[in-house]
């Protein structure tokens, strides 16, 4: 009986946001429509990486640079303004990187099929690892660490952008479900239900991920108990401290806060070890492995002024 009043109550709390559009900006409703616009918006991501790999002082110009998760390569490819001295992009999707040999190989851009334990890479091969938007994906991070530390040269350095499972949108269902914090009121079982009676209402409206290779609508989704480990880590922020702590690398850890104005007060909550959980809006981590650093021209990133880092919503 609870369980239904429950879930009864998140419907109705999605169905009165759904119409703000609160989980996604308009400018990712719009890359969803179909998977050219969502390669073009993905690709415009890599501002965001090169304003924080500027502020946070990670050379990219002239490295060996390695994408971990890359995906089909559209990040990875407009990387290539970086002025890397080489760029190697890996996931564990063999379609997808089939997809970015296709689109994206060159003379000095290369793909590769990884596991989910091992990187296909040599020893201190890599200079510069770049990682956004994935770490809450991978589901042994602390393996995966080890493992960028073995390629990593000397006095290399990692950039990871991700956030906590305490973020609220944290489990990827923007444009199904607009109730923030909706994983941490209710259960994941009940928020699933609510995921799944939205998708079947004729007020929900269907995305790129709504329909099968043959352009065909997707008649159900969501009918499963609980998010995969497989696919969400769950990893707060303090489960990140803690493996990178583990890890060889000496480490920094950036969050930010929401960009809005409305969300200007939020900035001291971020050094509050259990507030930063639900109010960070994105992390970024730096990790450096110890070293002297191989001599290369100093790096040509454009400067960009420190600013609070937009909603990852708007650009997952």
């Amino acid at each position: 009986m609870l369980d239904k009043l429950r879930e009864g109550l998140l419907f109705q709390l999605a169905k009165t946001l759904y119409k703000r559009n609160l989980g996604q900006s308009e400018e990712m409703t719009a890359a969803l429509e179909d998977r050219e616009a969502y390669e073009s918006y993905r690709a415009e991501c890599v501002e965001k990486i090169r304003e924080a790999a500027h502020r946070l002082a990670v050379p990219v110009s002239q490295r060996d640079v390695l994408d971990l998760g890359c995906f089909d390569g559209a990040l990875t490819s407009s990387l290539k303004t970086f002025d890397p001295a080489s760029l190697t992009g890996i996931d564990i999707d063999a379609d997808a990187i089939e997809t970015a040999n296709i689109k994206f190989a060159g003379p000095d851009v290369e793909f590769r099929v990884s596991g989910t334990d091992r990187l296909p890479l040599a020893d201190e091969s890599i200079d510069t690892i770049i990682s956004y938007d994935v770490f809450e994906h991978v589901e042994t991070p602390a393996q995966i660490l080890s493992e960028c530390y073995r390629v990593l040269r000397p006095g290399g350095s990692m950039l990871i952008g991700t956030w906590g499972w305490y973020h609220p949108f944290a489990p990827h269902l923007w444009s199904v479900m607009p109730v923030p914090w909706a994983h941490v009121l209710f259960s994941e079982r009940i928020m699933l239900r609510v995921c799944r009676r939205i998708y079947q209402t004729d007020w929900y409206q269907p995305n790129m991920h709504d329909f099968d290779k043959n352009g065909e609508r997707i008649p159900d989704k969501f009918n499963y108990e609980s998010i995969p480990t497989d696919y969400l880590n769950k990893f707060l922020i303090r489960d990140f401290e803690r493996i990178f702590q583990q890890s060889e690398f000496d480490f920094q850890i950036h969050p930010e806060r929401f960009s809005s104005r409305a969300a200007a007060w939020t900035k001291p909550l971020l050094r509050v070890p259990v507030l930063k959980e639900f109010f960070t809006s994105y992390i970024w981590c730096v990790l450096s492995k110890p070293g002297n650093v191989r001599q290369t021209p100093s790096p040509r990133i454009s400067t960009a002024p420190e600013r609070p880092v937009p909603q990852p919503s708007s650009c997952p």
